[in-house]
């Protein structure tokens, strides 16, 4: 474990869950209307508004996430890299660990189910999103770092 090899695995993983978490955040915003759904008044007392500032700001928190997930998992990467479908392994583990089963009661997962007032319709809609985002967060990551790896 070297420090060039730990700082060069967290700026991938920002770069790439960064770009992901913007780019679905833009389609998903604009092919679900967000705005006008948050707006909803089932969903209004437990999302912000869509013009709230913090919203807004949003993606640039993405860049502290970022090198948290990337500690997170940073000392299973080779379990990732070693598989043919390491990209999928790693999707079926952020899937299972930030979106169906998180600590917290957010929209799409089961805590968020038991706990919230959501109702179940905003659940199923906000889920498409992060599945694919995942999916694509997964498959790059792995990609870049198979080519980084390979062209030490």
């Amino acid at each position: 474990m070297n420090l060039k090899s730990i700082l060069s695995w967290i700026g991938r993983v920002t770069v790439v869950h960064f770009a992901t978490y913007f780019v679905f955040g833009i389609i998903f915003f604009n092919l679900l209307g967000y705005a006008a759904l948050y707006a909803s008044s089932d969903v209004a007392v437990y999302m912000r508004s869509t013009t709230d500032p913090l919203v807004m700001a949003g993606p640039f928190f993405q860049l502290i996430r970022g090198p948290i997930i990337a500690l997170a998992l940073y000392s299973f990467r080779k379990v990732f890299m070693d598989e043919r479908w390491g990209w999928a392994l790693l999707w079926g583990l952020l899937l299972a660990l930030m979106v169906i089963a998180p600590a917290g009661a957010a929209p799409g997962s089961i805590e968020g189910l038991i706990y919230t007032r959501i109702p179940l319709w905003f659940h199923a809609i906000v889920l498409p999103e992060v599945i694919l985002q995942m999916l694509v967060f997964s498959w790059l990551l792995i990609a870049w770092q198979r080519r980084m790896e390979k062209k030490t």
